[in-house]
């Protein structure tokens, strides 16, 4: 859900209790093998494989390769298995369904995914039944083999998810720029009703007044009588420039600011927040709409190729300039790519834009982990401050 607010505030401290959910299972676990191992020797080595498997299942959430997650996730289930075999009146056979549920994230759709599987819930139905010496113990390989179909299914639905997101900001963007052009074409649409009618009328008046002007003082009329008359000329006069003016200004483009990038962040269709530090100053001609545009194009991107990452846009001002920066935090390991695909010239337009503005843009991944990074500056104008 998209947020916003003012650097400085403080944020409600909240804790995602769901994170420790797998290491906690994985401590009764590695305990409970632990303490049901005969001997000194025995513990050590449960203990270790336990170590194993949870170290597993950490480096598949911290790798973005799917070969190198689904090695560490193997390293589970084997660890687990082994650990099952060893002592049987433990919990080993917990890492092995949790790789047979994190495994198939990792492996691409197809017939060699079905055989790692298969062969995943055999194994496992297998050690169950040597262990439990009942040919029952056979149907822990439908469990397993429920839990990768399932994790499957979930992988699937997740995917048209980030694909749904991404499209969303997609024609987010598009009805924007819709908007903007009916909003335009109405405005030019008014501003030639304007000029046809009302500036033409306020010319003829001013020139009626004239002619009335010129035949009272060929008649000899007295200042009582030419004063108003010429009052009212200027008045017409003064009517047809602000009526051109009014005119110009409304078949000129309507430009989004800074103070646009709130409802911007707040109607993103994904996570998303927004920090403004500093105080605000006053900006050149076209910079305000400028760094809107540039926002806009880096969200859509992150929203194409980083789905179901956070962005993060911060606007820090300073007397010298106003810096922007839009981040994300790289796509997620339990994502994949959406799919949706940009024309390839955002980042070289939003560039463009801005440099025409007199500031700069930048583009790249981020120095300091893992997800993308558009930072933009433009100077501000010294002695000024925004209105």
């Amino acid at each position: 859900m998209a947020t916003a607010g003012q650097a400085g505030d403080t944020p409600a401290w909240s804790f995602d209790a769901r994170r420790l959910t797998g290491p906690a299972l994985m401590a009764v676990c590695a305990a409970v093998c632990v303490a049901n191992a005969p001997g000194i020797a025995v513990k050590v080595t449960a203990g270790a494989l336990m170590l194993v498997a949870e170290l597993g299942l950490i480096l598949n959430k911290r790798t973005v390769v799917p070969l190198a997650g689904a090695l560490a996730v193997g390293l589970t289930i084997a660890a687990g298995l082994a650990v099952t075999f060893l002592v049987r009146n433990g919990l080993g056979e917990l890492p092995v369904l949790i790789g047979a549920s994190v495994l198939p994230l990792r492996l691409p759709a197809g017939r060699a995914r079905g055989v790692v599987i298969a062969v995943i819930s055999v194994s496992f139905g297998i050690s169950i039944f040597v262990i439990s010496g009942s040919p029952v113990g056979l149907l822990a390989a439908a469990g397993a083999w429920a839990l990768a179909s399932r994790s499957v299914e979930q992988a699937a639905f997740q995917a048209e998810h980030d694909r749904a997101l991404a499209l969303l900001a997609e024609v987010e963007s598009s009805r924007q720029a819709q908007r903007e052009a009916a909003a335009a074409e109405e405005r030019n649409r008014i501003a030639t009703e304007m000029h046809d009618v009302l500036a033409h009328s306020l010319a003829g008046l001013s020139m009626q007044l004239q002619a009335i002007r010129a035949v009272a003082a060929a008649e000899g009329a007295s200042a009582a009588i030419t004063g108003p008359i010429d009052r009212a000329a200027d008045l017409a006069r003064e009517g047809v420039q602000e009526a051109r003016a009014a005119v110009g200004a409304l078949r000129g483009p309507q430009l989004h600011g800074l103070n646009d990038l709130e409802g911007l962040v707040s109607g993103f269709p994904g996570g998303a927040s927004l920090q403004v530090s500093g105080a605000p100053g006053a900006l050149g001609p076209g910079a305000g709409h400028a760094v809107y545009r540039a926002v806009q194009e880096a969200m859509t991107n992150a929203a194409r190729y980083a789905t179901g990452s956070g962005i993060d846009v911060a606007v820090a001002w300073s007397p010298e300039q106003l810096r922007v920066r839009v981040r994300d935090h790289g796509l997620p390991a339990t994502h994949r790519p959406s799919g949706v695909k940009g024309s390839g010239t955002g980042i070289k337009s939003m560039a463009g834009r801005v440099e025409a503005a007199g500031g700069r843009l930048t583009a790249g991944p981020a120095p300091d982990g893992p997800g993308w990074l558009v930072e933009v500056t433009v100077p501000v104008l010294s002695g000024q401050t925004a209105r």
